[in-house]
């Protein structure tokens, strides 16, 4: 997992493309959508039910109960005003069904009766009344008093008042009093709807560019990785039993020995009890190994196919064998490979990506965080308890509900993507199995420490230690076809991954990790036998460069 950091550390490229998305989209998401989508919403719920009142929505935006009057004749609604001593009809549009008419003009102190108001411009300021010269009816001059001062006049303006950056609430059934709405309050869901979009954007950006795709391909080799570490298999078997139903059947066809001997591979790796028990008795182990699996693989081929092969026999035998958690990564892995064919289906890719590093990374963080939001909710809850939130104000409830609405769905997220837990049965149903086999294997150590000891006389001192000596000579022949050599080549690539430019470097590791693979597989036992596979050099095909020659990327 490590030795992927730095080719998957993201760049400022990355970063500088999620933050550019993720700004864009909050800003004009908090500007432009929030005000209709708030609007919208307290229309539907607190719109006027009464056919006499008449809502209309001016030219700016403003919702509002008018002073309208309707047309006998023709039955059509309008507002009336005095401009220059002289009266004009605003007319009103309507749409059957509707509950809303629509003026041509800005809303206007003389055009509402209070009422209802639902006002979410928040570039603008409203005042109630402003101050204006008085007007002598009959010279039609500006009035001044004995000291030659204009008098001054109070003139209704808009209506009501309010300033920039507030958005403005009236029905009655919200109260007497109108309600203030900062636009603050909402920037919570403006940065929820900005978070979502960046990240499903930068999903289906190639990796170069894209933060999360990035972060998906990390993961898929990553997990690679740790089916190798659970499994002890190659490179090249990791690849072929995780790779895509239809890209398998195009690089069986091409090279059907390879995934034979692939398969000969896993097929000795994964031997269930009983078939270990009947190899034993039989005595011949690897002649018997190979010709049940010659067997099975042609009349399971013939009927099903390789694929049906692979998917549910082998299959079968790697979840028996390891656990369901293997099984679970290798699926995850194999339909994770559709979104690198097409990046627009982000579900296979989101599910490995949260299910084997986010939710078993930041648990527990996203849980302490959902603690932290409720406490923040109750502290306000409080507060507005005691009255030291107004109700005309509830901006600060707003977000802090806000806040811990999008700490649970983080939480809910988290949670659905989690790994159920192992039954506990089969966990200890494989902990009595592998009990029963280390006991097996110390009874045969005790045994021969026995014969052993049995042979340390003074005139068979020599005799004894030349035999232990043949007989871990060929033990180690016997593992050096499978289970050094995997292990061994595993170390290798790790190695030349991390010190590629230095040849020395590449020694070092080598010649470091080659000790611990040595004694590791000594101290496994002596099972290598009965699963030694022949294995040629010139078998070890890129799979990638078949698959691209093939027409696929």
């Amino acid at each position: 997992m490590s030795s992927h950091g730095s080719q998957y550390k993201p760049t400022i490229v990355h970063y500088g493309v999620f933050i550019f998305i993720l700004v864009a989209i909050m800003v004009s998401f908090h500007y432009f959508a929030t005000p209709s989508v708030i609007r919208g919403f307290l229309l539907s719920q607190f719109h006027p039910e009464d056919e006499k009142v008449t809502l209309v929505k001016y030219k700016d935006g403003v919702v509002a109960s008018s002073k309208a009057e309707e047309d006998k004749t023709t039955g059509d609604r309008f507002i009336k005003v005095k401009v220059d001593d002289k009266e004009e009809k605003i007319p009103l549009r309507h749409t059957k069904g509707d509950f809303m008419y629509y003026a041509d003009v800005p809303v206007k102190g003389e055009y509402i009766n209070k009422e209802f108001i639902f006002d979410f411009d928040g570039f603008s300021a409203r005042e109630e009344k402003v101050s204006a010269p008085k007007i002598d009816p009959v010279t039609k001059q500006p009035e001044v008093n004995e000291q030659g001062k204009v008098v001054l006049a109070s003139v209704e303006k808009d209506g009501y008042s309010k300033k920039t950056g507030e958005w403005y609430v009236k029905c009655p059934k919200l109260g007497e009093e109108a309600i203030m709405l900062e636009s603050w309050g909402f920037s919570i869901l403006a940065f929820d709807v900005g978070m979502l979009f960046g990240m499903i954007l930068t999903m289906m950006l190639p990796p170069s560019i894209g933060f999360i795709s990035q972060k998906f391909e990390r993961e898929m080799a990553n997990t690679k990785t740790k089916i190798r570490l659970n499994t002890g298999f190659n490179k090249e078997t990791v690849e072929i039993i995780a790779l895509r139903d239809g890209d398998f059947e195009k690089f069986y066809n091409d090279n059907p020995n390879f995934i034979k001997q692939i398969f000969a591979k896993v097929w000795a790796r994964t031997q269930p009890d009983h078939e270990i028990a009947a190899v034993k008795q039989q005595g011949s182990s690897m002649a018997n190994v190979m010709a049940a699996f010659r067997n099975a693989f042609d009349a399971e081929v013939q009927v099903s196919g390789i694929l049906g092969f692979r998917n549910e026999t082998l299959y079968g035998r790697i979840q028996e064998s390891y656990s369901e958690a293997v099984m679970t990564e290798i699926e995850n892995l194999k339909a994770a490979q559709d979104w690198q064919k097409a990046r627009w289906k982000i579900m296979p890719a989101l599910r490995l990506y949260m299910a084997h590093h986010f939710t078993e990374r930041y648990a527990n963080n996203v849980t302490g965080f959902a603690y932290g939001g409720a406490a923040i909710l109750i502290i306000v809850v409080g507060i507005r308890g005691l009255k030291f939130i107004p109700a005309a104000r509830p901006s600060v409830m707003l977000w802090a509900i806000l806040l811990e609405f999008t700490l649970l769905a983080l939480m809910a997220v988290s949670l659905f993507y989690t790994e159920e837990e192992e039954r506990m049965d089969k966990m200890l149903k494989k902990m009595e199995d592998s009990g029963k086999s280390q006991l097996s294997s110390l009874k045969g150590m005790a045994e021969d420490m026995t014969r052993v000891a049995a042979g340390l006389g003074e005139e068979g001192l020599g005799v004894a230690m030349k035999q232990m000596s043949t007989d871990m000579g060929k033990i180690a022949k016997t593992l050096a076809d499978d289970m050094m050599a995997d292990a061994i080549r595993s170390r290798v690539e790790e190695a030349v991954e991390r010190h590629l430019a230095n040849e020395e470097d590449i020694k070092a590791a080598v010649k470091e990790a080659l000790p611990d693979v040595i004694i590791n597989a000594l101290r496994n036992g002596t099972g290598g036998s009965a699963r030694q596979i022949e294995h040629s050099d010139s078998n070890e095909i890129d799979i990638d460069a078949i698959l691209a020659a093939s027409g696929q990327e």
